[in-house]
């Protein structure tokens, strides 16, 4: 329970096929069959109070499941976990800002789940780990123990399900880790809101003279990229909160895309892979142990999780005052959209409840050609209540703090933004 990275490693790497110790200490391992998230095999437990409160129907990511149906899952993962000859434990908590900290555990069957874990959670100190108490959400994974496929609701042997009355969520028939991180960006998504707090699905940056910017973004735009500008601090880049006192991360930890990652394009993220950080399905050389961030044999999709203080400019702890600028990123591959465009608060919200951009080559499995997509809230696979929920906090919080919206089309090219003033962005072509 609550191991060290470094008896994580000791385990992966005796007991887990495919798992190795990269070049820079990284440990490398695979996801199995999953090398992506499963949101049609994701499902919400719909009762008399979900019911009412979640986004249900055509658009929603919310697919409907019944509390017998989730118990019947949840015993088979129970009953799994219990089978092995260990499973491993994480107490960690979500969220920067002390007043809403959420308590987690993550009950899981693999070594690597566990590292991921402690990587992308708040990791507790020795003293806070004494008195955690009763987790307020907890996770069972199995891992590749499936679902029954003739189970009522089951579409395959993957099954990823929340019950938020129970405060519990379920995965069988996947091995991918991110969908841990991503439920419980989901539960946030719920539990937030109720608590009048906005939940994001950005990154957050600050400039030494204290403007915090957000930069909303689907996959490919540049988010995580742009949010670890070496000259600015880094508070976090996927997940956040806005609270009355300022803007929070919601992690302890960072899930960078690694697809042709270089020292020269990233160097604050290429020198975070190192001992502790996870390396998901890359492909590396056999006696140099030196990782080919080019090669896609097995994914398009690679993946490192480590934890946020590995980025040396890192705030801690990652919470900052009213944001300034928010940034919605769209990689436009048709023309259509300017390089920089200052917004109304209208315009944003229209942008922000869209959610465009241009699904290109590297993105998603299969994607050849530039495709125009559209994600509410820039994240609507994770949302859990109407966008326009969202969307009118958002409205509210940029209204009073006086933040100012912000269009970039990353394109096909890389841009570097520029903070001039609290609310002024200017940006200009690297030569990449």
């Amino acid at each position: 329970m609550n191991l060290v990275r470094a008896e994580l490693y000791e385990q992966a790497i005796h007991y887990e096929k495919g798992s190795f110790i990269t070049s820079t200490g990284a440990l490398a391992t695979l996801s199995g069959a999953k090398t992506g998230r499963a949101p049609r095999d994701k499902r919400v437990v719909k009762d008399d109070v979900t019911g009412k409160e979640l986004w249900w129907g055509k658009g929603s990511p919310n697919i409907e499941m019944d509390e017998q149906t989730f118990l019947v899952n949840r015993e088979r993962a129970v009953d799994y976990l219990n089978s092995l000859d260990k499973v491993f434990v994480n107490d960690q908590f979500l969220n920067w800002d002390p007043e809403n900290r959420i308590k987690v555990r993550i009950v899981s069957a693999r070594a690597y789940h566990s590292l991921f874990m402690h990587n992308m959670c708040i990791r507790p100190t020795p003293e806070e780990l004494e008195e955690f108490g009763t987790p307020d959400f907890t996770i069972y994974n199995a891992g590749q123990f499936p679902c029954n496929r003739y189970t009522h609701y089951m579409t395959s042997s993957t099954s990823i399900d929340l019950n938020l009355a129970r405060s519990e969520m379920v995965i069988l028939g996947t091995q991918y880790a991110g969908e841990m991180k991503k439920g419980l960006f989901s539960v946030m998504h719920y539990l937030m809101p109720k608590r009048r707090i906005l939940s994001l699905h950005s990154g957050c940056n600050m400039g030494k003279d204290g403007d915090v910017a957000l930069f909303f973004g689907l996959s490919g735009t540049g988010k995580t990229t742009l949010s670890t500008d070496p000259n600015r601090y880094l508070i976090g880049d996927d997940e956040h909160c806005w609270t009355e006192t300022g803007v929070s991360n919601i992690e302890g930890g960072c899930y960078a895309k690694c697809i042709d990652l270089s020292r020269e394009k990233e160097p604050d993220i290429w020198n975070a892979i190192k001992f502790g950080t996870v390396l998901e399905n890359v492909v590396f050389e056999e006696h140099t142990r030196e990782v080919d961030y080019a090669d896609k044999s097995v994914t398009e999709n690679t993946r490192a999780s480590y934890p946020i203080e590995y980025i040396p400019n890192a705030k801690i702890p990652c919470v900052g005052p009213h944001p300034k600028n928010v940034i919605l990123l769209a990689c436009d591959a048709f023309g259509v959209l300017p390089p920089v465009s200052k917004l109304n608060l209208a315009q944003t919200m229209y942008h922000f409840i869209s959610g465009y951009t241009a699904l290109v080559a590297g993105t998603e499995e299969g994607v050849k050609e530039p495709r125009a997509t559209f994600s509410a809230c820039f994240g609507a696979a994770f949302i859990m209540m109407h966008p326009t929920k969202y969307a009118a906090m958002l409205a509210e919080k940029m209204l009073k703090h006086g933040a100012t919206g912000w269009l970039v089309n990353t394109g096909l090219v890389r841009w570097k933004l520029w903070f001039r003033k609290p609310n002024q962005v200017s940006i200009h072509k690297e030569n990449h």
